[in-house]
This record gives C-alpha cells, structure tokens and sequence, in this order.
C-alpha cells in the first residue's frame, strides 16, 4: 500500500518542482518579493551564439557575441542583425555608447578602445596596466568598468584612463553594467541578480534575473535591456 501511495506522489513532487523551475524564468515576479517587480516587455533571441555585453546607441542595441569577438548591431524590435563590426581587442566582453562613438573592453586585455560605430576602427586606445574587465558603461561624462580581478566597478577618465573612484560590486561578479542617468545597474551571472545600486554603489534593490544566466545590461532613456546567456534578450520596465 505503501508504495502504491509514494510512486504518485513522488511524481507529483517532481512535476511541481519543475513548474516552480520553469516560473524563475520569463516572469516578472520575484518569488522571493512576492510581488511584480517588473515587467517583461518584450523579448526576443538575438544572433549572439555567446551573449555578453549590451549597449544603447539611440537607434539600435549593440550585442557582443563572445563566440567569434563580433560586435552586432540589432534591431530593438526582434532582434535581427543590422550590422556586424569586428573590433581588434582579445576576449571582448563590455561595449558602451558614449554619444558619438562606441567603446569596448575584453576581459583578456588591460586596454579599452574607442571604436567608430560605422567600420569598427580603432580610434583611441587606453591601457589601465592590469585588470580583467567584464562590462563598461558610459555615464557622468565618464567610462564606468567592471573589474573581475578586484571586484569593483572602475570610474575612468576617457582622456587619460585615469582611475577616477571605485565603488565594491555588490555581487560576485559583474557580467553587466548600465548607467541610467542616476542610477547604476549591475548583473551577476553567479547569483542571477540584478542590482539597483545608487550613484554611490549603495544597493538600492535587486531582483531575480528574467534569464538563467544574466549577462550585458543597457538603459535606452525608458527601458532596462538584459542580454542573457542562453541568447535571449529582455526589455524590462521597472516598478
């Protein structure tokens, strides 16, 4: 009789637990807040085979595609590839906007590049002499960096490369950054968190990713974008 009673429990139980698994993901509920933090707008899989970095330049996003080194420009409504630039810069992994030109960091050198958004040439080269870099975002006139090897989030002069200020990264790693005009957000591959920090750093809130593995982040004027590992990207509108 027992066993009987345990075997359509036992798959009772898992289905349960998948379903559960199944709602992290593609929902605008924290389970853990209980309430609509915020909303998914609109997503879409981009051409990316790698996800990493994200970024607004006005008229489209710009993913980077770890995979090949390939910086895409895509179509903010579905996704599709506009165009594709191929900057000269090892292990690329963060891109940022800062009005006129693009800006990309490769966790495999200690240099930025400023690129041209239109053939992807390399116009200005900054060398911070050590440091592996995961994200960048453009913010307050300056370049803002995510240093993997001390866990912190860099603030540099684009002139120079001249370390600015730090603030410690909230999480354990930073696989994006973003810059909305006061606030920062950061996302943690590690902990699928997405951080809402103050202009200080200090945390402010932080959500469960819509994604199982979050990676770049970008903010157009009105919504939050999140590229995420498995290759899809969010438009996200907070509470």
């Amino acid at each position: 009789m027992k066993r009987s009673w345990l075997a359509p429990a036992a798959v009772f139980s898992v289905l349960a637990l998948l379903a559960c698994q199944d709602r992290l993901f593609d929902n605008p509920y924290d389970p853990q807040a209980s309430q609509a933090v915020f909303e998914v707008v609109n997503s879409f899989y981009g051409p990316a085979g790698s996800p990493r970095g994200l970024t607004w330049d006005g008229i489209s996003l710009w993913a980077v595609d770890g995979s090949n080194g390939a910086l895409l420009s895509l179509n903010p409504a579905n996704g599709s590839l506009l165009r594709a630039l191929r900057p000269a810069v090892a292990g690329l992994s963060g891109v940022a906007y800062d009005g006129a030109d693009l800006w990309v960091c490769g966790d495999a050198e200690v240099e930025f590049a400023r690129i041209s958004s239109f053939n992807g040439d390399i116009l200005k080269r900054l060398n911070l002499q050590r440091g592996s870099f995961t994200s960048l975002a453009w913010g307050q006139g300056v370049l803002w960096a995510a240093d993997a090897q001390t866990n912190k989030i860099l603030r540099i002069a684009p002139e120079t490369g001249e370390i600015l200020g730090t603030f410690a990264d909230p999480g354990t790693r930073a696989a994006g950054l973003a810059f909305d005009g006061s606030h920062f957000w950061i996302s943690d591959d590690r902990t699928l968190t997405i951080f809402e920090c103050g202009p200080d750093g200090s945390v402010l809130r932080r959500f469960l990713s819509p994604g199982p593995s979050p990676q770049g982040l970008a903010f157009d004027g009105r919504f939050l974008w999140s590229a995420d590992g498995s290759g899809k990207i969010y438009q996200l509108r907070f509470q």
